[in-house]
């Protein structure tokens, strides 16, 4: 990581105009076709959710805008984005939080995270957030097909890291949608970035399909 130069920052106005606002976040939902992503992921072996924690962070990942945090005033670039997410194992209600370094490989980052899984013993442990934020925090609800979503922060403008969900798939004239949400701190990310990184997922998803149905 390394420290961005604010005096020479081309986006240093844009973040002191929106550092004025008492909540400069938003979100953005969509719809994101994933038809054929389950049989890809049941084919190579893998979790569904693990396959789209997997292709979020791929999409994000190349986009600087993503990878900028603050950190003790001052504002950082990342090189590299790691997710944390929640999992409710079988039979419970309590969900946990999973923290895990982000893998280029799928199947490897599935078997890393299933393990990490398996490992688990505290529900809430974020002692693997601490003394960085190149996170993306993801969350999922897979028992509604949701339109718009709203996530838990701190009241914090400094609180640079992006949220993420997704909610219960539906068929819609043959295609499998995926409603997804983001929210972003807008000091840093504007709907244009937003844009590139909806265009990354759409072709990270049919990537993974074309390759897989080649392997």
């Amino acid at each position: 990581m390394k420290e961005v130069n604010m005096e020479a920052w081309a986006r240093k106005a844009h973040f002191d105009f929106f550092s004025s606002f008492d909540l400069p976040f938003y979100n953005t939902s969509f719809n994101l076709d994933i038809t054929g992503l389950k049989e890809c992921a049941r084919r190579l072996g893998v979790s569904i959710n693990h396959s789209l924690v997997y292709l979020t962070i791929k999409a994000m990942s190349p986009i600087l805008n993503f990878r900028y945090r603050i950190e003790r005033g001052k504002v950082i670039e990342y090189e590299e984005l790691h997710p944390s997410f929640t999992h409710i194992k079988p039979g419970e209600d309590l969900f946990h939080f999973v923290t895990v370094p982000f893998q280029s490989d799928l199947q490897a980052f599935d078997a890393l995270a299933k393990q990490k899984i398996s490992d688990r013993a505290v529900h809430l442990d974020v002692s693997e957030r601490e003394e960085r934020t190149n996170f993306v925090f993801i969350t999922s609800l897979p028992w509604i097909p949701f339109t718009a979503i709203d996530h838990a922060i701190h009241f914090d403008k400094d609180d640079s890291v992006p949220r993420v969900a997704w909610g219960k798939f539906f068929e819609d004239r043959g295609r499998t949608l995926l409603p997804y949400n983001i929210r972003v701190n807008h000091r840093f990310i504007d709907g244009i970035h937003v844009g590139h990184f909806y265009e990354n997922l759409v072709h990270e998803v049919r990537d993974l399909l074309a390759g897989a149905s080649q392997a």
